[in-house]
């Protein structure tokens, strides 16, 4: 066998490949551009191989190679890429010429002709299998080989241009802008009923639908689109009867779309649909129709023409005693996080499958509007009882559990309902709705996917609350708000060793406002963040002050509450470490306070704002420890100083399991180098436990009750500060 450098001796003949031409034949169109062929021969038979390369110069070809191997065959033309592959059928050695054309013509897209002495139809059989572009018998003639080769050069050439030209085809369907569907008739197939099998989708029919392609080619359109008008399917049997192109606009209720269509029949049988997604255009005649009273999202109603239907509804209860009427409020709960983790046409998509859901699930006299962003309201009108229509209300919630497909993504969405009940005492329209997105705040507060049915405490309640922001936001302004101190007490000496900063509110009139009142309303407001930097600024201020009096440079620290708002400030190190050059405070005297759910909400960020912290020398203590879920193999990489122990637990201390929990939590943070410090400490049964516990330091009503910054100067202020006790 001649090895790979041998074979590759090369005739690389110079006589031009016209020879062709000068013999009076035409040329054909082999893809080569004018210039000669290039081709290997391989052949174990080195007569036949000699006899192959003196035809082949003949006739105006070029020798890429010779080789009598399959495996050299395939690495020569991996290598060299000739144009075409002259190939005995029985070579020796690790790969038969069928096993190496079968490689060549797949790996490498390299035409192949066989050349074999044997005609008996088992080998035929097994090379027609590899799909040859040609058979020549040894010994070889050549005006047969000539033929031949220029017949596979041609065909393989054809091929190229042909799969050119379907990319380049698909391309060009993938890229359209506008919709296709190819479909196939399918006459009297459903329920006797013409329908059409989908064959084919482009993606710009899959964006715009939110339907793939494997969830509809193989089905039919009355499958895919139960909802599609009768005059889709007698326009599109019209076109595949009569081969006449057809264009029609209609609406696809399934996908709540309209569509421009352009028909036409490419083969018998077969019809393909342009179709151009026109919604919008309609939805804009459609406002001026409705003069801009529907939604142009969903199609729905929108406020003022829902503001209108109730209206009418309360009109027609003051007229009729019989009239029943329940006006729905619905919001859809966390849908931000649609729109923030999916993107904003994920979430329009998502909207209008509600709407659609929520149209098919009421009757066609009760009106389902779109008010707000993700909020819609259901009139139900002409019902038999309340009873009915609060069974429609939970059917309408349940049937919102059921996931959403939006493109190709299922979303599972629950929603929060308030609910008013008529007919009753209402002149204006917006005071029901009013009232009913009052109900729906109630829902919202007792959990996600709730129902409530209003009644007036709520909108006592609600005005309360409004009343309360209204009076945070001018306490904020005329600097209502003060700090009083909690001792907090080294349990081993009964010293002071700092305390814990407590925001207050006193009204100009004087009253003093419980922090359980107005903290929760701060934090739904969002104006906890002012107020927490109103109480950071205030209690570096009257450090500074302490330090300059009595105090001195006595170890001393301040203990500031951190709220959830304002831990996920991305600029709250720079709060702090204004607040501290401001008062030229050092930082080891401050110690902030963040409950265990704040830190375990985004573990990953908190980590970087505490290892902030850290740096600047501010001291970190966890509140409220045991009272919600933590993961210790987090809690050992926090950077933190303090574990505070939950009253629940000090005030619950002569029951076993909380003693073991105060145990457990004292060995736990002492291992971990932590400091730990009790909570709520009333009684000397208490301290003695907590003591005995190996506590470091405690607070409680026992020591003190939180003070004026008056009674913390009287305390520092005496030479030897006592026990408190």
């Amino acid at each position: 066998m001649a090895s790979a450098n041998s074979c590759l001796s090369g005739d690389d003949v110079s006589a031009s490949h016209q020879k062709l031409a000068c013999r009076g034949e035409a040329a054909v169109d082999n893809g080569l551009n004018g210039r000669p062929p290039r081709l290997l021969i391989v052949e174990d038979e080195r007569v036949v191989a000699l006899d192959l390369k003196n035809i082949l110069r003949r006739l105006g070809y070029t020798l890429a190679g010779v080789t009598a191997s399959g495996v050299e065959a395939v690495e020569l033309c991996e290598s060299l890429r000739p144009d075409l592959v002259l190939m005995d059928i029985f070579l020796g050695g690790e790969m038969d010429g069928v096993e190496a054309a079968c490689v060549i013509q797949t790996e490498c897209d390299i035409p192949v002709i066989y050349l074999t002495s044997h005609t008996d139809q088992v080998t035929l059989q097994r090379a027609k299998r590899t799909a040859p572009y040609g058979y020549v018998l040894k010994p070889v003639d050549e005006n047969w080989l000539r033929t031949a080769v220029e017949v596979a050069l041609f065909k393989h050439h054809t091929e190229q241009e042909l799969r050119r030209s379907e990319k380049r085809y698909r391309e060009l369907f993938s890229a359209m802008l506008n919709a296709f569907l190819l479909l196939r008739h399918c006459p009297g197939s459903s329920q006797g009923q013409d329908d059409f099998e989908i064959l084919g989708a482009n993606p710009a029919f899959e964006r715009a639908t939110s339907l793939s392609n494997d969830e509809i080619v193989g089905h039919t359109l009355r499958q895919t689109l139960p909802g599609i008008e009768p005059f889709w399917i007698d326009t599109l049997a019209a076109v595949a009867a009569t081969g006449r192109p057809v264009r029609f606009e209609n609406y696809l209720s399934d996908l709540n779309m309209y569509f421009l269509a352009q028909a036409y029949s490419p083969q018998p049988g077969q019809v393909a649909v342009a179709l151009e997604d026109v919604t919008e255009r309609k939805r804009g005649e459609e406002r001026l129709r409705y003069r801009t009273f529907h939604d142009a999202l969903t199609g729905l109603p929108n406020r003022a023409l829902c503001l209108d239907r109730i209206a009418r509804a309360i009109e027609r209860a003051k007229r009729r005693s019989n009239y029943i009427y329940a006006l729905l409020f619905l919001d859809l709960d966390r849908f931000k996080l649609v729109n923030d983790s999916l993107g904003h046409l994920v979430g329009d998509g998502l909207l209008r499958r509600v709407a659609d859901r929520l149209r098919r699930e009421v009757r066609q006299l009760d009106t389902v509007a779109r008010v707000g962003g993700d909020e819609f309201v259901v009139l139900l009108e002409e019902i038999a009882s309340p009873g009915d229509a609060l069974r429609i209300v939970k059917a309408v919630r349940e049937r919102l559990r059921v996931p959403f497909v939006v493109d190709g993504r299922q979303i599972y969405v629950t929603a929060s309902l308030g609910v008013v009940l008529g007919p009753a005492d209402y002149e204006r329209p917006e005071e029901l709705l009013q009232n009913a997105a009052i109900a729906m705040n109630a829902a919202r507060s007792a959990g996600c996917g709730r129902v409530r049915v209003f009644d007036w405490s709520m909108r006592e309640r609600a005005e309360r609350v409004m009343d309360l922001e209204t009076n945070l936001r001018e306490g904020l302004v005329r600097d209502e708000f003060v700090l009083h101190y909690q001792p907090i007490l080294d349990l081993a000496t009964r010293r002071l060793r700092g305390v814990e900063a407590l925001v207050r509110w006193r009204r100009v009139d004087g009253e003093l406002v419980p922090p359980g009142e107005f903290i929760p309303a701060a934090e739904q407001s969002g104006l906890i963040i002012p107020l927490g930097a109103v109480v950071l600024t205030e209690a570096c201020r009257a450090l500074a002050r302490w330090r300059a009096g009595s105090l001195g440079d006595s170890p001393f620290f301040m203990a500031v509450n951190l709220s959830a708002r304002q831990f996920t400030q991305p600029d709250l190190v720079k709060q702090v470490v204004t607040a501290l050059r401001r008062e030229a405070m050092a930082p080891a005297d401050l110690k902030l306070e963040i409950t265990e759910s704040v830190l375990m909400e985004h573990p990953e960020s908190a980590m970087l704002k505490l290892r902030g912290l850290r740096e600047l020398g501010v001291s970190i203590g966890i509140d409220d420890f045991g009272t919600g879920y933590s993961s210790l193999s987090y809690l050992q990489r926090f950077p933190i100083d303090t574990l505070k122990v939950d009253r629940a637990f000090v005030s619950g201390m002569e029951e076993q399991g909380n003693r073991v929990i105060v145990r457990s939590v004292v060995s736990l943070a002492h291992n971990l180098g932590y400091d730990v410090v009790a909570e709520g400490i009333e009684t000397a049964a208490q301290l003695d436990d907590l003591s005995r516990l190996g506590c470091d330091m405690g607070q409680g009503f026992l020591f003190a009750r939180p003070m004026e910054e008056s009674g913390i100067v009287a305390l520092l202020d005496r030479q030897d500060p006592p026990a408190l006790t």
